[in-house]
């Protein structure tokens, strides 16, 4: 007899911010980065709305934001996920995937030349990233890999280091990284 293994999910679908404002957030995801919107959805809720719509990040994964009027959201709600819970800003971010230091630099020059120059990059050691901050106060990463084998961990030693209490760490095994910290 053979044992069913367990459902887990196969790929992200997508993920889902606020957003105040659905024009800047359009502008920004699909012509400066780039993902097609591809669907939308308006509905009304008692005597409010919401409005749910989605971005193509490519492979089937969505990027997706909610409008909200009357539905049981505070006045003063932040569409900044981490500030607006009172963390640095790059706690709470969206990394996407590229597949070369090539492709990160034309995406570098894609960004200067849709008008993005707030950008700073970070060598991790394990990758390389640029960084930036979206119209909702959400920081955004494109990252590429760049030793795959200073990342591949096995689940026994992430294990262990995840559990590692934080005062025994050794201060010589302390990566040197520094993101924007502010929007």
């Amino acid at each position: 007899m053979t044992t069913a293994l367990p459902i887990r999910s196969k790929r992200l679908h997508h993920v889902a911010y606020a957003t105040r404002d659905p024009e800047a957030t359009h502008a920004f995801y699909s012509e400066k980065l780039g993902m097609p919107l591809v669907h939308t959805e308006n509905h009304r809720q008692g005597d409010g709305y919401f409005r749910h719509f989605f971005f193509d990040m490519g492979g089937d994964d969505y990027l997706a934001f909610f409008q909200v009027e009357d539905v049981g959201e505070k006045d003063d709600y932040t569409t900044a996920v981490s500030l607006g819970a009172g963390l640095p800003i790059w706690v709470n971010h969206l990394a996407f995937r590229l597949d070369s230091e090539e492709e990160l630099r034309a995406m570098v020059k894609q960004l200067h030349d849709r008008g993005i120059d707030q950008l700073q990059e970070v060598d991790h050691g394990w990758c390389r990233s640029i960084y930036l901050v979206d119209p909702n106060g959400i920081m955004v990463e494109f990252c590429v890999t760049t030793d795959p084998e200073a990342f591949a961990q096995g689940e026994e030693e992430a294990l262990k280091l995840l559990r590692t209490a934080p005062d025994t760490i050794p201060a010589d095994s302390v990566k040197e990284t520094s993101v924007a910290t502010s929007t």
